[in-house]
């Protein structure tokens, strides 16, 4: 029957969709595929075979999978539709339309980018809003989803410093302190470890800039100064090899061993 088909799409994915995609990643079906994906192609591939049926139900749940996939706009729009229907869920999908459209306000406000400063500024603000939502929507998938929100524009943040830092006063200390509060801003976040590992990529760089300004065969060289950029690569590459169930981990043992063989290297040329 129509209605017993729709149940089983629908009873997995309501239990799943309240996971907190902030601590963890989307979670998977049986077969192993992304919830929120295989639910909108399971409620299409209903709609098709059950034309008009349960329009309500099916538009709800697959602006449910559109909004735990950041597509706000989509979310929105089929919440809308909900919301003019005379169905039970209309009540509770005309709310979800409007905090998503406070989501849009943040998600769409423009940043000027012709001044570095002002950039910084605008990010600054936006993650401001965010955490305003933050705070409004505690305890709610809403919270969780606002978290993903700041902890994208935390990360642009830093990766703006660093894409610039030859620009900016101090440049590389100024990236060096954006990777320490994101670390320690966001430890709860699925991408932990990840921040981990670009954090010590960034001291590899650093490593790697002192050895093409300074040739590690002359006199000038200081092998002290590489030696803490490597190091402290290496801190933060060690800690997530030693973190068992991440799937950085692999990555994280590749890059100590091509750490070790590059400072090998440069020990050996600077004798």
């Amino acid at each position: 029957m129509p209605a017993g088909d729709l149940l089983d799409i629908v009873r997995d994915f309501q239990r799943l969709a309240k996971e907190d995609t902030y601590r963890f990643a989307i979670p998977k079906d049986v077969t192993g595929i992304n919830i929120m994906k295989a639910t909108l192609t399971r409620l299409q591939d209903y709609e098709t075979k059950n034309p008009r049926q349960f329009t309500d139900i099916v538009q709800y749940n697959r602006a449910l999978a559109f909004e735990r996939l950041r597509e706000y706009d989509q979310a929105a729009a089929l919440y809308r539709k909900v919301a003019e229907t005379e169905g039970r869920l209309g009540s509770e999908a005309a709310k979800n339309a409007e905090i998503l459209d406070n989501f849009l306000r943040i998600f769409d406000h423009v940043i000027p980018a012709d001044d570095p400063f002002k950039y910084i500024a605008g990010l600054d603000d936006k993650v401001a809003a965010w955490n305003g939502l933050i705070k409004k929507h505690l305890g709610t998938p809403y919270e969780f989803l606002a978290r993903v929100e700041e902890e994208r524009i935390d990360r642009a943040k830093v990766a703006f410093v660093e894409a610039n830092r030859f620009r900016l006063k101090e440049g590389n200390q100024l990236t060096i302190l954006g990777y320490s509060q994101l670390i320690t801003k966001h430890q709860q976040s699925k991408n932990y470890q990840r921040h981990l590992l670009d954090f010590g990529d960034f001291y590899m760089i650093l490593a790697k800039d002192y050895a093409a300004q300074y040739d590690p065969e002359g006199l000038t060289f200081d092998f002290n100064v590489l030696d803490q950029f490597a190091k402290a690569a290496l801190k933060f590459y060690s800690e997530v090899a030693q973190t068992d169930g991440v799937v950085e981990k692999l990555e994280a043992q590749a890059k100590i061993e091509a750490s070790r063989g590059y400072l090998e290297k440069i020990t050996r040329l600077n004798r």
